[in-house]
């Protein structure tokens, strides 16, 4: 199987974005740098990730990599030119038979265009992703006066992912003298054919302030949604609180449980780590452990709303359905709603529940317990402190 690897070129100096470090600056919930790199971590046909760096940002791009879980990430002191830095970064790569190159620059790098890549590299053993121009260009002398004007329809503007055969890309940079700004010239100059595949007009270079205004438009449209389903039952017991939503319920029998047993909270709990894929209830919360006994559950759904915040998703939605054959529930739902909302930070007009006899079968309907379904939206994106 042919190993891929990839180097994001991310040494640059930022100047024309005056005092702004644009590749830390935070875009749509994180890093604008960790947009390009996270998606070449969730990529299967990638297998190594090289992130070089400047002297400046070295330490910095350690601590992203640890924070956000790089485990194909090695990061790299870069060079003073383009070409310098793709050597580094191809002395990093490990037994790669083809290398994807990209501007850490450019944060909407998709796994399509990783994708289609490959596969058009693999006719010529270069491949370049690139629109079509939609401007007419003209051509002009030391004066701006025009002298031609190009034909359009042959014209495409040149994109990264830039992605070569192992050989052809370390041939092409060897011994190489020759500024450039595009990995493809150095290919192009050997005579190695080079094929266009479509990039995508939203695959910006962030470059001045007012690129990032716009990335930052683009990234709000990608916001990604995502649902997570939870369930939870617990026994009905005698001398025991009946706690559900936070809420304590006036009746003979109460839950049995190692914490306060709140079905609802637990089943919304279990809906939110499950959208963010973050676990469950049971490995986030162990119930072996001891701080954990007769806790409420209140205090669990906050630190779960808290860590949902912490790795970047906002709570858009959440909706609850409690099976119990009695009490009555309904002169409750308004505070559980309250409730629930408040230990998760978010608007009560975001929580939904709803009660339901079960229509008298199964457990619920011989009361010998409670359960909860909930099924939960998050939102990625939320925008977050840039520490480090």
């Amino acid at each position: 199987m042919n190993k891929v690897g990839a180097i994001i070129l991310a040494a640059g100096s930022s100047q024309r974005m005056g005092n702004i470090d644009k590749l830390f600056a935070p875009l749509g919930g994180k890093p604008l740098l960790a947009w390009s790199v996270d998606t070449c971590q969730k990529c299967d046909l990638v297998q190594q990730t090289v992130v070089v760096l400047n002297d400046e940002r070295l330490e910095l791009g350690k601590k992203l990599k640890e924070a956000r879980g790089w485990s194909k990430a090695t990061i790299c002191l870069g060079g003073a030119r383009r070409q310098d830095s793709v050597a580094e970064g191809l002395r990093q790569l490990e037994d790669c038979d083809w290398v994807v190159i990209h501007d850490g620059a450019r944060p909407f790098l998709t796994l399509d265009s990783i994708e289609n890549g490959l596969k058009t590299a693999a006719q010529t053993g270069a491949a370049i992703a690139a629109v079509p121009v939609k401007d007419t260009v003209k051509l002009t002398n030391g004066e701006r006066l025009i002298t031609e004007t190009l034909p359009r329809d042959r014209l495409w503007a040149a994109q990264t992912p830039q992605i070569f055969r192992f050989g052809i890309i370390t041939e092409a940079y060897s011994g190489l003298t020759a500024e450039l700004t595009d990995d493809a010239a150095a290919a192009e100059r050997l005579g190695y054919r080079v094929k266009i595949y479509r990039g995508s007009y939203d695959n910006i270079k962030v470059t001045t302030l007012e690129d990032l205004k716009v990335a930052e438009v683009i990234a709000q449209e990608k916001k990604e949604m995502r649902v997570g389903i939870g369930y939870d039952a617990h026994p009905l017991a005698p001398g025991r609180k009946l706690i559900l939503g936070g809420v304590e319920l006036p009746f003979d029998k109460g839950l049995l449980g190692h914490s306060d047993a709140d079905v609802a909270s637990h089943a919304i709990i279990d809906a939110l780590l499950g959208a963010a894929c973050l676990g469950n209830i049971g490995t986030l919360f162990p119930p072996e452990e001891p701080r954990y006994e007769n806790i409420s559950s209140l205090v669990l759904l906050s630190e779960v709303g808290n860590l949902l915040r912490r790795e970047g998703f906002r709570i858009a939605n959440i909706d609850v359905t409690i099976m119990a054959g009695h009490p009555r529930l309904s002169p409750f739902i308004e505070e559980m709603r309250c409730r629930v909302a408040q230990a998760l930070g978010i608007d009560s007009a975001q929580v939904a529940i709803k009660a339901s006899s079960n229509n008298g079968l199964g457990f619920v309907g011989r009361e010998e317990g409670i359960a909860a379904h909930s099924v939960a939206l998050v939102q990625e994106g939320r925008s977050l402190k840039w520490d480090f």
